[in-house]
């Protein structure tokens, strides 16, 4: 399935007509906005558009009715203009069949209303709008629409959570197993009916009896499930609250007043530092570098000294000629005046372009010239350089903690914010005592309850074991007790053999993820529960809260990685605020290694602070189309740009 268009009409904070194109050149498509300018509203979008009041964002809602949810997502500057969605797709490139699904309400009356239209290839199709449900069902479940379209900042939730609901239903679904809890559901309901409509024979009565008890421990052991998520997710708030008091606590001064003495014991050693550096600065100014302001004139100075030199050595020359002149004139008289002559021309000529001795130098002192201005002089001036530089960040990380020092910080308010703290830290504990308690007691009622399953089956075995003339209600209560004890055993045989392949799979995508990867050898799914185990390479436990808050994320996107590839659906995979809790290391992984090959179209959903220039660099290879939010501040409206954060949006 590839995404060609989302439009959406006054829908959430996108005033008028706003429409996304994708040309799908390349698998990540990346649209950027800051918090607050509609990239969950485009999530919503999708998910709305494929599955109306069956989509995960209207039922994770608080919203009691569907047209409740439909008239909070009419954009508030037009709530009398009629608003709608329209999502275009193809099943794959290679495929004819193109799909239009268009949603359409209005908030103008209390019972709102939707109107729903889907095109096949570009013709109105009068079955799939009456059908599109069962339709989209078959092509992504809306159950393992969350391997697919997810939120980043709510996954890393689900990484500790050993009974989550969600994710286990999830689960289910993708492996099969819905469909079985579908039929042994029914089973159960018929085998009740039949238990009223005729007397039970001793054995019937405590099958009927195990029965009972048996889904009275599913409906204890699910309502467990249900108090035990609603307590994480109030745990969740709590620690959030205590968060944002401790940023409070560090705002007005909290942490310099706890690092005080270790501030004063810093801005102790960088004034040593600035003193040893200023001694630097002296013995540099002792030395060549003054002679940097007057480096022309000692280039004019060895020009002359080299004139000089060459004039000395030129009069020496001379001077051995003249010798040697007498000594070959003795030899040869005849040829005396003539060499006489040449020897005389050149004195003249040497004595004619000799420049006046100024400066005699001696051939060491212009040796020791030229080493100072082809060395000595631009190495000092570098030295003196990296002085000064070392200088200027000394004495800004001095000013920095002076700051810090001289604050006028309200150590009253300090102290009752760090009351506060402490507040909330000890309810959270009891929080936290009294979700314990709930998985004791999940773990007491699910040993019941697998206790009551096994005696249940020994009962029916007996039972099935023993009838033999029954009549017609008899015959349906063992064929549907054989039934439920078969769909029971296969849903069991079915798990074991698709959590291995699944865990195998997890394994293999965490550790493209994970930088430890020495920490977690195997990931494990029990067959019966459906909890995840992660184990080292010994094969012991590893404790889930040993993982950092950036490790439980990337171990989620590890599991929902493998559950799409597990699930064969080619779906697009739409990711909102990726990277909220990773640090650098694991988002250059996610940027590297999962977002190309999370599927053939990866739409990211971020902000600036997450996809920066440095990750889009990395992934500019493999992004096709970009686009960023931009809000209008008066018009309270979000309206689409194309390419990533440009204009300073």
């Amino acid at each position: 399935m590839i995404i060609k268009r989302l439009t959406m009409t006054n829908f959430g904070v996108y005033a008028g007509i706003n429409s996304f194109a994708f040309s799908h050149k390349h698998p990540i498509v990346l649209i950027g906005g800051m918090n607050g300018r509609g990239k969950t509203t485009f999530l919503e979008a999708i998910l709305l558009s494929l599955y109306g009041a069956n989509s995960t964002a209207y039922r994770e809602s608080t919203y009691k009715t569907y047209g409740g949810y439909l008239r909070s997502r009419v954009n508030k500057s037009n709530r009398d203009l009629p608003t709608s969605i329209e999502l275009k797709f193809v099943m794959n490139e290679s495929s004819n069949n193109e799909y239009l699904v268009r949603r359409e309400w209005d908030a103008i009356s209390k019972k709102t209303e939707e109107k729903i239209a889907v095109w096949e290839n570009g013709n109105y199709s009068d079955f799939l709008t009456q059908n599109w449900s069962m339709f989209i069902e078959n092509i992504l479940p809306s159950a393992l629409s969350r391997f697919f379209f997810f939120d980043g900042e709510k996954i890393a939730e689900l990484a500790v959570d050993e009974t989550s609901v969600q994710m286990k239903e999830s689960i289910r679904s993708m492996l099969g197993i819905s469909v079985l809890d579908v039929l042994k559901s029914d089973l159960s309901k018929i085998l009740r009916r039949l238990a009223k409509s005729s007397k039970q024979q001793d054995g019937n009565t405590a099958i009927d009896s195990l029965l009972q008890e048996k889904e009275t421990l599913e409906v204890e052991l699910s309502d467990i499930d249900t108090r035990i998520n609603q307590l994480r997710q109030v745990i969740e708030g709590q620690r959030a609250k205590i968060d944002e008091l401790h940023q409070q606590y560090k705002i007005k001064g909290g942490d310099v007043i706890e690092q005080r003495q270790e501030l004063i014991q810093q801005r102790s050693n960088l004034l040593a530092e600035i003193e040893q550096n200023q001694n630097a600065l002296l013995e540099c100014a002792s030395g060549e570098l003054p002679l940097l302001m007057v480096r022309d004139l000692i280039g004019e100075i060895k020009l002359q000294a080299e004139d000089e030199h060459n004039d000395l050595v030129m009069q020496e020359a001379i001077d051995v000629i003249e010798t040697l002149l007498e000594e070959y004139g003795s030899a040869h008289p005849e040829s005396l005046n003539q060499n006489a002559a040449f020897v005389e021309f050149v004195k003249n000529t040497t004595q004619s372009n000799a420049v006046e001795s100024f400066y005699q130098i001696s051939d060491h002192a212009l040796f020791q010239l030229n080493s100072l201005l082809d060395t000595l002089l631009d190495q000092n001036k570098i030295n003196t350089q990296q002085v000064l530089k070392q200088k200027y960040n000394l004495r800004k990380k001095l000013n920095e903690i002076e700051s810090y020092l001289t604050l006028d910080i309200n150590e009253k308010a300090l102290a009752d914010l760090f009351g506060a703290i402490r507040s909330e830290e000890e309810h959270l504990v009891k929080l936290e005592i009294d979700l314990s308690t709930l998985q004791q007691q999940r773990s007491t009622v699910n040993s019941s309850l697998i206790s009551t399953n096994a005696e249940y089956s020994r009962a029916v075995e007996a039972y099935l074991h023993d009838a033999e003339l029954l009549d017609d209600t008899e015959r349906l209560t063992k064929y549907s007790n054989m039934a439920l004890k078969i769909a029971e055993a296969y849903t069991v045989e079915l798990q074991k053999r698709k959590t291995d392949i699944l865990g195998t799979t997890i394994t293999k995508c965490y550790k493209q993820l994970a930088n430890k990867k020495n920490l977690i050898e195997r990931i494990v799914m029990d067959p019966s529960t459906l909890d995840i185990i992660y184990l080292d390479g010994y094969d012991n436990e590893v404790s889930k809260t040993s993982l950092s808050a950036g490790e439980k994320q990337l171990m989620v996107i590890a599991i929902l990685w493998a559950l799409a590839t597990c699930s064969k659906k080619k779906l697009p995979v739409i990711i909102d605020t990726p990277l909220s809790r990773l640090d650098s290391m694991h988002r250059t992984s996610l940027v590297k290694t999962y977002f190309p090959n999370a599927s053939e179209q990866t739409i990211i959903l971020s902000t600036d602070s997450e996809i920066d220039h440095n990750y889009y660099d990395m992934m500019k290879e493999s992004v096709g189309d970009e686009f960023t939010l931009s809000y209008n501040e008066d018009k309270k409206c979000t309206t689409i740009l194309k390419g990533y954060f440009i204009n300073g949006n």
